[in-house]
């Protein structure tokens, strides 16, 4: 009779094998125990594995959509603030330029809140979120509306002064500026004064913003405009009106030119404020939109998860135990390795 034998050689090279092959599956199962996803997609799926790519690119596409409609709707909050502000500010000097045709108020009064509020508006036109100014148009990298106040020789200072003295023949701060008519200080403040609110004089000294405003996708087939402007006529209006207030020589003016300079604001300024209104109700429309399709698309990238884990998605209970039958497996291994290794002629030898 034969009898056959396994040298310790081949033993703990099986075993080393058996570790080797345990372990790879250990690493596999621990990652589907953590992720609740197959290790190896393609490796699971097989023919299958094409449907859940398609269905992953599905739902990273919505979620780039959802992620930027947040972004959109920040936005569209930031401008609705400033323009808020701005309309709150109109509607006040509509009041006061109201008491002072009524008498109830003076000219340093009007001509002091005309300043503050035409560094106001500016300031607010001049609002960025960021890094990208919101009233810019899709020039967004720089500031739409040049600083009136920032020296003697900005554009829109030099210009507004050169209309004036163009026309009358004297600066605004010069005594002769009492004798200006009424008729005569209307006509300038529709004609070469309004000039300077008008293109091309409006892009050449006031703005840098361009007139198309930024779009922004907020589905897969669905565009919507998402900004204001700079250069709409509301913006144009009030610059006019807090300009026309605070530097055409208000102070020096006659009874019956200042009379028609302040019938000419309440005009301009009702104009801006319902522009103001109108191109609130345009965002405000933008936001409930924004808002709609980002509920609607994330009930379409909740089914899309679904659908994803029922393709990929393992049950991690059983991985649980898959983990704890190979780790025991490895360390079973590894102890008869050892014992294998203790192993010598030696000790059987007397």
């Amino acid at each position: 009779m034969k009898t056959s034998s396994v040298s310790s050689t081949s033993l703990s090279t099986m075993l080393r094998s058996t570790i080797l092959k345990a372990q790879e599956k250990l690493v596999g199962a621990n990652k589907e125990m953590t992720t609740g996803r197959y290790a190896d997609i393609g490796l699971s799926l097989g023919a299958r594995t094409g449907m859940t790519v398609n269905l992953r690119n599905q739902h990273d596409r919505t979620s780039g959509i959802i992620d930027t409609n947040g972004l959109v709707s920040q936005r569209l909050q930031v401008t609705q603030q400033a323009l808020g502000g701005m309309l709150d500010t109109a509607q006040n000097f509509l009041k006061t330029l109201l008491s002072v045709r009524n008498g109830e108020s003076g000219v340093d009064v009007l001509v002091s809140e005309a300043t503050n509020n035409l560094q106001a508006t500016i300031g607010a036109a001049n609002s960025s979120m960021g890094g990208q100014y919101i009233f810019a148009g899709i020039n967004t990298q720089q500031q739409p509306l040049t600083d009136y106040f920032s020296s003697a020789t900005a554009p829109n200072k030099a210009a507004a002064d050169a209309a004036f003295t163009s026309y009358f023949g004297f600066a605004q701060d010069d005594p002769a500026a009492a004798n200006i008519t009424a008729a005569d200080m209307t006509t300038f403040l529709q004609t070469s004064f309004s000039n300077e609110f008008a293109d091309p004089a409006w892009g050449a000294n006031w703005s840098t913003a361009l007139d198309k405003n930024i779009q922004s996708r907020i589905s897969p087939n669905e565009v919507v405009e998402v900004s204001a402007n700079a250069n709409s006529q509301q913006m144009r209006d009030l610059a006019k009106v807090y300009t026309m207030v605070a530097d055409t020589g208000t102070k020096n003016l006659n009874q019956n030119a200042y009379q028609a300079l302040v019938d000419e604001a309440i005009k301009v300024v009702n104009g801006a404020i319902q522009g103001l209104i109108a191109n609130q109700a345009q965002l405000g429309s933008a936001q409930a939109r924004v808002t709609t399709a980002s509920e609607r698309l994330t009930t379409q990238r909740d089914i899309l998860a679904q659908q994803i884990i029922s393709n990929e998605g393992v049950d991690p209970y059983e991985a649980k135990v898959r983990v704890d039958q190979l780790t025991t497996q490895v360390e079973t291994a590894y102890a008869l390795t050892v014992k294998l290794q203790s192993l010598s002629i030696l000790n059987y030898m007397r």
